[in-house]
């Protein structure tokens, strides 16, 4: 019996990290669903021909999927990961905030006061909300992601629903703790409609910021830069450092482009709280950068 289960747990495993048979990859996601591709391409048509969106989709660093990014479309989709999912979720904005991370933002701050300064004069946003956000989305920078995002939304648009069907035929439904089918399903629409609008903004704003969204790297969620954007999202950055160009990847671009974020989603009129649940709707999250910026604020961080 427990070589048993030992074969059955090393066979869930296996089928967790195996392109499941029948998915098709992303270089003929344009012929195979033009319903799909012209739908997209509405959104993007400003910017792009249609041979111009299908050159890009079939050239090699959008249609060879990566190995990573089917791990994660794999993590994402799988009917056995999505209790996983959430616990990682949590336990990422639960965790204990010590003396050692409060003294990080504090140095930031004071590295960073002169942004900070301009940024409250103009949006009067404080400080110590700006670090918290930044604090936990990227470590202040230090950790964005590596996968490929336009992959991922391709992913999650075009082939979720193949995914599906390949772990239908694994079994993975009958599994003890996994979602039922028609729950899959259901998230499936919610990601691929999200997708569609990440992808095309991510497309749009390659076109009008003059950087290609073939090249873009983020978080496992499609999320760019020091701020962790999600392209639809995208239309709240600035440019901070003066350089005429908009840069997640600048840190005074990111503190810009949060603070006018928060300013956007009604930080004065109607607070901080709710301007953290647009960044973010968990509630988790949303304890968790108001804990963060009260002991930053404790800590002298504040104009």
């Amino acid at each position: 019996m427990l070589l048993v289960n030992m074969m059955k747990r090393f066979l869930i495993l296996t089928l967790l990290f195996m392109l499941p048979r029948g998915v098709s990859g992303m270089a003929n996601v344009a012929s195979e669903q033009p319903e799909k591709f012209n739908r997209l391409y509405r959104l993007v048509r400003k910017n792009y021909s249609g041979a111009e969106l299908r050159k890009l989709f079939s050239s090699p660093d959008v249609a060879r999927m990566e190995e990573k990014t089917d791990r994660n479309l794999r993590f994402l989709l799988n009917p056995l990961s999505i209790r996983k999912q959430k616990t990682q979720h949590e336990n990422a904005f639960l965790k204990d905030i010590d003396r050692e991370f409060i003294d990080k933002g504090a140095r930031f701050f004071e590295e960073h006061r002169g942004i900070f300064k301009e940024v409250y004069h103009r949006f009067k946003v404080q400080p110590a909300d700006i670090i918290a956000i930044l604090n936990s989305e990227s470590s202040l920078g230090s950790i964005t992601g590596s996968q490929k995002i336009i992959q991922i939304f391709i992913g999650q648009y075009f082939l979720w629903e193949e995914y599906i069907e390949g772990f239908e035929k694994e079994g993975a439904f009958g599994e003890k703790g996994a979602m039922t089918r028609a729950e899959a399903m259901k998230r499936g629409r919610r990601l691929e409609k999200s997708a569609l609008y990440n992808l095309a903004a991510l497309l749009n704003h390659g076109a009008e910021m003059n950087f290609d969204p073939a090249e873009v790297r983020g978080s496992r969620a499609g999320a760019i830069g020091y701020c962790q954007f999600m392209p639809a999202s995208m239309r709240f950055a600035l440019d901070g450092d003066g350089d005429s160009r908009i840069d997640l990847f600048s840190m005074p671009d990111a503190i810009f482009s949060v603070a006018n974020f928060l300013a956007e989603h009604k930080y004065r009129e109607r607070g901080r709280e709710y301007s953290f649940k647009r960044y973010n709707p968990d509630s988790t999250y949303v304890r968790g950068i108001k804990k963060h910026s009260e002991m930053l604020k404790e800590a002298g961080v504040k104009i």
